[in-house]
């Protein structure tokens, strides 16, 4: 029988940043771009899988729902004070799980590297930003680093539509509204989204969404 909060225990303590769950493999910890086995787990059955599925999607019949109509899924879930994001496909009928490991602390904007002329556009009265990049190249860590940078230096009420919320910011020098999308959650789509923020009196409307 799997133990899934030693494997949580074990990616924590060893810094990893993604837990793979592979049906017919071996729990897999990636920890400085390396796959490795993690020591707490044997090669995953069809029941393993499925037990893995009841524990991050915790009952939620929305999200099964989901799962079983699109056959993916992108969620949250926390363990030990972290959050993981969650993507659950399926492999010839089965599930698989990818965790992302979220820190709580987020890398300083100078530190990501970004030109400080995006940092100065972000005083600019109107405009448009994109941050754009392949799959893990740190979209997400450079935007919310981003909000956090205006967050602590601005005055402004910035509101966020999110699919799932990675990153959990708390108020600051800003007022900050972060919003997860999607059915059962704070607004049914992108499109209610945008169109309700109208009225939401925000200076600053942050859109991430994973290509589909």
């Amino acid at each position: 029988m799997i133990n899934i909060n030693k494997i949580f225990d074990e990616a924590i303590q060893k810094d990893a940043s993604d837990i793979h769950f592979i049906p017919e493999n071996k729990p897999m910890l990636r920890i400085a771009r390396d796959l490795v086995p993690s020591d707490n787990g044997e090669v995953l059955t069809e029941e393993d899988m499925a037990e893995i599925y009841d524990f991050l999607v915790k009952g939620n019949v929305e999200a099964d729902k989901e799962y079983r109509e699109k056959r993916f899924l992108d969620t949250l879930c926390e363990y030990a004070g972290l959050r993981f994001r969650v993507n659950i496909s399926s492999t010839e009928g089965v599930p698989t799980a990818t965790l992302r490991i979220i820190k709580n602390e987020l890398p300083s904007y100078e530190s990501l590297g970004v030109p400080d002329v995006v940092r100065r556009m972000t005083f600019q009265t109107q405009g448009l930003m994109l941050v754009t990049g392949k799959t893990n190249s740190g979209k997400s860590t450079t935007l919310s680093a981003l909000i956090n940078e205006i967050n602590e230096n601005q005055n402004r009420k910035i509101l966020s539509l999110e699919n799932p919320i990675e990153y959990k910011h708390h108020s600051k020098k800003s007022i900050i509204v972060q919003k997860e999308v999607g059915l059962g959650r704070d607004t049914l789509s992108y499109h209610d989204g945008v169109k309700n923020s109208l009225r939401e009196d925000c200076d600053i409307l942050v859109i991430r969404r994973d290509k589909r």
